[in-house]
């Protein structure tokens, strides 16, 4: 019993520990001018321990992400998995806007080669340290530290579910770094891709020759179907809740291009999706006129025409038990 309420009290401190590590921090991250402090601090200051806060990320409240420390990430001999017992490791950051920048964090993309461990043989780590190294950063989101991996917990479970849904807040204003050993036809990989070239104020890393492949699917998307493209390609998703989240994100985000609207507009639609997700409708002033968006009925109306796509799935419906059960996504 007194070895249970010391490892309590341990789980406690070091809790604690992490919220105000992580409320100093934002101090000196390069928020943009959207960006309030107060708000998300009082949210996590309120919660009183590491299962509360996961719990918290169930309902209507703030999100946060973890992310792990620039001198964890580069010491590290492996990718190691999300635990509770590496908190000292991470700084959490609100998903809110404003508070994640290009300066400050990297989301890492990578295929996974096992579901007990995505890179067994230290190749991607290896790279990506060597890479990012000389680089001025101070965080970095890979999913296997960065989120509750399998078996997870009922608070974690929650926690990642919520997770994925807001993941494309981070690829779209972080860092994007990625390394693919050969091609192959990853539904998640694609995803990330598309979502940060197709949102990208710069184009960092699109010529690449590891992402030559994925980067002509994603203009093949442009011109034609994402169906058909996925398709014909055999991309694959062994999670079904994931792939019709992953097709509502890809169909949208490709309407967006083919109405011609701007990266800024997209951008911001894009922003207002992941920052809101529970909220069912959305109207956007545009140059010519509104669009109306009904993410969960999967319509968009502009200029008096209907546009339809895979209809977002509602929140809470997405509960995935893993990324890439089988180790093949």
């Amino acid at each position: 019993m007194a070895n249970a309420l010391t490892q309590e009290h341990i789980a406690l401190i070091t809790w604690h520990s992490l919220v105000s590590r992580s409320i100093k921090a934002w101090d000196s991250l390069h928020l943009s001018a959207l960006a309030t402090k107060p708000q998300p601090a009082a949210i996590l200051q309120m919660c009183t321990t590491l299962d509360d806060f996961l719990d918290q990320s169930s309902g209507v409240g703030l999100h946060f992400w973890f992310v792990q420390l620039r001198s964890a990430f580069l010491r590290q001999s492996k990718i190691p998995k999300w635990s509770r017992d590496r908190l000292n490791e991470y700084v959490l950051l609100p998903a809110s806007p404003g508070f994640v920048s290009r300066q400050d964090v990297f989301f890492a993309s990578h295929y996974w080669t096992r579901p007990d461990d995505p890179d067994p043989d230290r190749t991607y780590l290896q790279f990506v340290q060597h890479e990012l190294a000389q680089q001025q950063w101070s965080y970095i989101w890979v999913d296997w530290t960065c989120a509750p991996q399998a078996p997870r917990t009922p608070s974690e479970e929650k926690y990642f579910g919520k997770a994925l849904g807001m993941m494309s807040g981070l690829i779209r204003n972080c860092g994007f770094m990625y390394y693919y050993e050969g091609w192959r036809p990853r539904l998640w990989v694609l995803y990330e891709i598309a979502e940060y070239l197709l949102t990208a104020t710069d184009s960092y890393g699109a010529e690449t020759e590891d992402i030559q492949v994925f980067a002509q699917h994603v203009c093949e998307m442009k011109e034609g179907s994402v169906k058909d493209l996925i398709e014909k390609y055999g991309y694959a998703c062994e999670v079904p809740g994931d792939r019709v989240f992953l097709l509502a994100w890809l169909e949208f985000l490709v309407l967006l291009h083919k109405l011609r609207l701007g990266l800024v507009k997209i951008r911001s639609i894009m922003d207002l999706l992941t920052w809101q997700p529970t909220v069912e409708a959305h109207k956007f002033a545009m140059p010519g006129g509104w669009l109306e968006l009904r993410k969960f009925e999967g319509v968009l109306v502009y200029r008096g025409h209907e546009y339809c796509f895979t209809p977002f799935p509602h929140w809470g419906m997405h509960r995935p038990l893993r990324k890439y059960p089988q180790g093949v996504e």
